[in-house]
């Protein structure tokens, strides 16, 4: 966990909270725009930030927190004879504070749920390419607040045109149920997260297209940027490849030329390539070409039908998904 989660994810909500509980605006006014204010860094937050740690059901909580303080200043009946702005002096400029950051949350969760619109584009859609398990998006959607890929999208930085097909990409972890995604506190050893090792299966009817492997794994949370991809698979599903990337080394079951249907394994997750801890990277593209494998045409891509963004959760059973 890197000193911006502990501060924008655990230190400033819970410090919001505290002084809205402990310390209420006296006045209906200035109250309201306290509570707005505080309300509008949790949603902004809640849905812009990366839940895995700490885990998806702690923006759930300071909602919960933040409604019951509410009603609990409510029932105490805090607004009661102080008119409509009685703050002082000090509180006022606390709350003026808590306002410009309200602000900003406010346009964070706005663009943030603006991501979850399907784009304009070309769009294909796959079947699941994992198995029975409990699976979070940490990037994924519409717009670049919660899809990192989106910045190779720009044609006018020639370091990205290699990479071009990816830029509507998803990356997917596994979790537990209950949100953990790794065993102990940011362990070096990829092997000690959830995801490491976890099945990657055929996302459609096709062949094999091409193959890497022979990435090494790495250790968390080093990163290799002499191969990007690490060790990954490209199935042709016909008018369009899909490419899962980041694979364990030497798990690759498959090779080029090999007919696929839709579940046959091709691998496992893993930690190769540019992959600052284990996780699935898919991505769809039109082209495949020779010299740059990765710099198709970049499509947008449904699961199942589904359109998925950062956080959404993807729960596998064996009857299917189930998205939360």
């Amino acid at each position: 966990m890197s000193w911006m989660v502990m501060v924008t994810q655990i230190f400033l909500p819970v410090l919001l909270l505290f002084w809205f509980a402990r310390f209420p605006a006296a006045g209906v006014l200035v109250f309201g725009l306290q509570a707005i204010s505080v309300g509008a860094v949790i949603l902004g937050v809640g849905l812009a930030a990366l839940w895995t740690m700490p885990p998806f059901w702690v923006p759930y909580l300071y909602g919960v927190v933040f409604l019951l303080t509410i009603a609990w200043h409510l029932v105490r009946g805090h607004l009661l004879g102080n008119g409509f702005w009685q703050a002082s002096a000090g509180p006022t400029t606390l709350v003026l504070m808590a306002a410009g950051l309200g602000a900003i949350g406010g346009y964070m969760g706005y663009l943030a749920w603006l991501g979850r619109e399907l784009p304009q584009v070309d769009t294909v859609n796959i079947a699941l390419p994992f198995g029975a398990g409990d699976y979070l998006v940490a990037h994924g959607g519409s717009g670049s607040l919660v899809n990192i890929h989106l910045h190779t999208l720009d044609e006018s930085v020639e370091r990205f045109r290699p990479w071009r097909g990816q830029s509507r990409a998803l990356d997917i972890v596994r979790i537990t149920p209950f949100g953990r995604h790794v065993e102990g506190w940011q362990p070096a050893d990829p092997t000690r997260y959830v995801t490491f090792g976890t099945p990657v299966l055929a996302p459609c009817n096709g062949a094999v297209a091409r193959i890497v492997d022979g990435v090494q794994d790495m250790q968390v949370p080093e990163m290799d940027p002499e191969n990007i991809a690490g060790n990954y698979v490209a199935v042709d599903c016909g008018d369009f490849f899909v490419v899962l990337a980041h694979l364990h080394q030497g798990s690759i079951q498959v090779s080029a030329g090999d007919s696929l249907d839709i579940g046959d394994k091709l691998g496992e997750m893993g930690n190769s390539g540019n992959s600052s801890e284990p996780h699935l990277h898919v991505h769809a593209q039109r082209g495949l070409p020779e010299e740059a494998p990765l710099s198709g045409q970049p499509l947008a891509l449904t699961i199942n039908g589904d359109f998925y963004i950062r956080n959404d959760r993807i729960k596998v059973s064996g009857s299917g998904a189930a998205q939360d």
